[in-house]
């Protein structure tokens, strides 16, 4: 042993041993009410709105069908961007998956990442969050992948579409889930919050819309489905 390792050595045995820290348990930030399905979803939609974003309310998949087709065509919408979802197919047309329709239907490339040039002439994305958080009419998305995270930000319209079995009281009622997810070592890629439309005051304190993200925010809810064969969330 050389007189470097000698002294390595020493100061190894000089330090003293650290103990492995434990996560001390923190006590709720929020007191839980506990509400019913109806009256979180009133919180919701009074929050989103409060925000300039748009609430629509399906009682079912064919309903929410007609309203997605109803607003594509007062908008002008007359392509897509979204993933892949259980939903999907649901909520668009059959030509959007067959034949020539396909080029109105963007789901980003074979790696998942996306051609940006393609994606900045969609006019509005498709997307499914996780959750809905009531206290401010937030969606939780699980971005997998860089066009599903891009899909939150480039188009100028955003539609998520989403059950209300996904409503949570606040992101607090979410937590437990978007934590074990996150733990997931198979999982890759970012939880984002999408709160309305993009808004900023940075110029002479006067608010402007859709600068950093979406100008259109919607939310499609869609009562829960009782049919065996009714679509559900994909997991992580």
């Amino acid at each position: 042993m050389n007189s470097r390792d000698q002294i390595l050595q020493k100061i190894r045995n000089s330090m003293v041993p650290v103990p492995e820290p434990s996560i001390p348990e923190l006590p709720p930030l929020f007191e839980s009410k506990h509400p019913d399905s109806e009256t979180m979803k009133k919180t919701f939609a009074d929050s989103l709105t409060a925000l300039t974003g748009k609430f629509y309310e399906a009682a079912s998949l064919e309903e929410a069908r007609e309203i997605l087709a109803k607003l594509a065509q007062e908008n002008g919408w007359d392509s897509f961007s979204s993933t892949e979802d259980p939903l999907l197919e649901k909520l668009l047309p059959a030509e959007f998956f067959h034949g020539k329709g396909k080029k109105r239907l963007y789901l980003g490339e074979k790696n998942g990442e996306t051609d940006k040039k393609r994606l900045a002439e969609v006019p509005v994305s498709l997307l499914f969050p996780q959750f809905l958080i009531a206290e401010t009419g937030s969606c939780v998305m699980l971005n997998r992948t860089p066009h599903e995270r891009l899909n939150c930000y480039l188009t100028p319209a955003c539609v998520m579409a989403a059950f209300a079995s996904q409503l949570r009281e606040n992101l607090q009622d979410a937590w437990d889930s978007i934590a074990e997810t996150a733990a997931d070592p198979e999982i890759r890629g970012e939880y984002v919050l999408v709160t309305g439309p993009s808004r900023t005051a940075d110029i002479e304190r006067v608010s402007v819309l859709g600068v950093h993200g979406p100008k259109t925010v919607c939310v499609l809810l869609i009562q829960d489905q009782t049919d065996e064969n009714a679509p559900r969330r994909a997991k992580p």
